[in-house]
């Protein structure tokens, strides 16, 4: 560093230490912040949007392994007898 420079951080530094605190917040920066909430201006359209948000928040279930082996053997099923009904159709006899 510079002479000058070193000098002039020496007298913009803080002289006394500072004082220390028992911080009781938890939950991070910003936790004491309180959320806004919109207030509906219409009780019927509010009711619409709480039943779309309750339909959005609440998650589909997972289907167990064995349904999804299941569904996925109907498919082929079905796509097996598909070709097998387009080749009846469409296919010559005599060949």
């Amino acid at each position: 560093m510079d002479g000058k420079k070193a000098l002039v951080l020496v007298f913009l530094s803080r002289l006394e230490p500072v004082k220390a605190h028992v911080k009781n917040n938890k939950k991070g920066i910003g936790a004491e912040k309180k959320r806004k909430t919109t207030k509906p201006t219409d009780p019927a359209e509010s009711k619409v949007v709480n039943d779309e948000e309750q339909t959005s928040r609440k998650k589909t279930k997972a289907l167990s392994k064995r349904v999804r082996k299941m569904q996925e053997q109907e498919k082929q099923m079905q796509e097996k007898e598909f070709e097998r009904a387009f080749f009846r159709e469409f296919w010559p006899y005599n060949v």
